[in-house]
């Protein structure tokens, strides 16, 4: 038992005391290793701040040199060359995309007012048409008035044509010395009849004369509206001879004459009244 005791007696004390030298070297060991850490840092900081130093140094004395100079010279052109070729190709492009944008606005406004110019020619023309059909009535309505109108007043001149003959008829019935001075009145109020037409004949005819034509031309005019207004043949030396007084014109052709003379007065009233 005695040496039992002593074998762990003898065991323990080499523990105990390599415990007790290291809980005393321990901290001095660390503090030595923290010491040695921090002078191996600063060491290492200083070294690089001067070589820090050392190459902003160089730097400097480089930038000074010509050649960066020259360099920077070179850069500073290229990069503006650059900046200008970039641009350039960048205002090409937006004066290309502008003008062709300009082009098709164009076109589109070129094409909407043709089709606005067609539809205003279009109803232009219809609008147009469609006055020529009113004045193709409107004259197709006058020219049947006046054509009635003619009827009627060379009806009217033939009752009382046919009225101044009975009444010479019944004044040569009465007896023979009053036949003689009622055939001279009766003559007398056919003659006054004819002259008025006449007068009226002249005065329509010097109307409708334009300044400047010859009565032959104006002869002929009337000659060839009377024919076409009556379908009678009339020579135009006829109409002159009416004018002028010339000769005993037919009743039949002062008939035509007169149915002229009525289509100029109701065209005359009409405008008249229209004005």
């Amino acid at each position: 038992m005695s040496s039992l005791s002593l074998l762990n007696s003898s065991g323990v004390m080499p523990f105990l005391t390599l415990t007790a030298v290291f809980l005393f070297i321990g901290p001095v060991l660390i503090m030595g290793i923290a010491t040695m850490w921090s002078n191996l840092k600063q060491k290492i900081s200083d070294g690089l701040s001067a070589r820090v130093t050392r190459i902003v140094n160089d730097l400097d004395t480089k930038n000074n040199t010509p050649e960066i100079e020259n360099i920077f010279s070179k850069l500073t052109a290229e990069i503006n060359t650059k900046i200008t070729n970039e641009l350039s190709t960048l205002l090409s492009e937006v004066n290309s995309s502008f003008t062709a944008e300009l082009v098709r606005n164009n076109n589109e406004l070129n094409k909407k007012l043709t089709g606005e110019i067609a539809k205003i020619n279009s109803r232009d023309a219809g609008y147009f048409s469609e006055a020529q059909n009113i004045l193709s009535i409107i004259n197709d309505i006058e020219e049947d008035c006046r054509n009635d109108f003619g009827k009627i007043s060379s009806e009217f001149n033939s009752i009382e044509f046919d009225q101044l003959s009975e009444n010479q008829s019944e004044a040569s019935n009465r007896s023979r010395g009053s036949a003689n001075s009622s055939s001279g009145n009766s003559s007398g109020s056919s003659n006054s009849s004819l002259v008025e037409n006449r007068n009226r004949f002249k005065r329509v005819f010097d109307s409708e004369k334009e300044v400047g034509e010859t009565n032959d031309y104006a002869l002929e005019t009337v000659r060839r509206e009377i024919r076409h207004l009556t379908g009678e043949k009339i020579g135009k030396s006829t109409v002159e001879n009416f004018y002028y007084g010339r000769g005993d014109p037919k009743f039949s052709t002062v008939m035509s004459i007169m149915r002229w003379v009525d289509s100029k007065e109701f065209s005359g009233s009409l405008d008249n009244n229209a004005e």
